[in-house]
């Protein structure tokens, strides 16, 4: 499950579940990481994924995206120091962090080099560390993370923007129109 035990997972959580009730199923959610659950998502270990972005590969046939936006997403830079957010997507010297699987860093394209991690304290402590000198990451789950080090002086940079869906492997493809219909309903009446 992504982003934790949040606000916006469990209003998406909810939305889904009554998506799903509404269609006779009764969904059950595990939290998992997002390499492992996109890895059992293609394996088909796991039937959907709670959400993901919208702008998922189009080329892997083992998904679908339901093409209803649950809501959207900022992927920020998060740095200790302005002037490393200066032109940092062309700087070749830079280090910069984001969690392994995490979609929308790795469609970002830069110069420096990238390290991938399991989690956020781990990209957050390699900056705080100064072992890395960005992290990207959304800005829901970065600012719950960093409001429990409220003495940290850290700045941001707006990378993108993304929508974000509901994902289901092949054995739900049938259900997509229903499936579809359900959450534009739970969506609408959400917002």
């Amino acid at each position: 499950m992504p982003l934790g035990d949040t606000a916006l997972r469990q209003k998406i959580q909810q939305q889904v579940s009554t998506a799903y009730l509404q269609l006779g199923y009764q969904p059950q959610f595990v939290e998992l990481p997002s390499q492992r659950r996109l890895h059992l998502l293609r394996e088909g270990d796991i039937e959907a994924d709670l959400f993901r972005i919208c702008q998922l590969d189009d080329t892997d046939p083992a998904l679908q995206v339901v093409p209803v936006a649950l809501d959207k997403l900022s992927l920020n830079a998060y740095s200790l120091s302005a002037v490393t957010l200066i032109d940092w997507r062309e700087r070749h010297d830079l280090l910069i962090s984001h969690i392994r699987g995490f979609k929308m860093a790795e469609l970002q394209d830069f110069s420096g080099k990238r390290i991938t991690v399991a989690n956020d304290e781990q990209a957050f402590g390699l900056m705080l560390q100064g072992r890395v000198d960005i992290v990207l990451e959304d800005s829901r789950t970065a600012e719950s993370f960093l409001d429990t080090a409220p003495e940290t002086q850290v700045v941001w940079q707006t990378v993108a923007d993304y929508t974000i869906c509901h994902v289901v492997n092949q054995s739900l493809y049938p259900l997509i129109p229903a499936l579809s219909e359900q959450l534009a309903l739970t969506t609408e009446a959400s917002h």
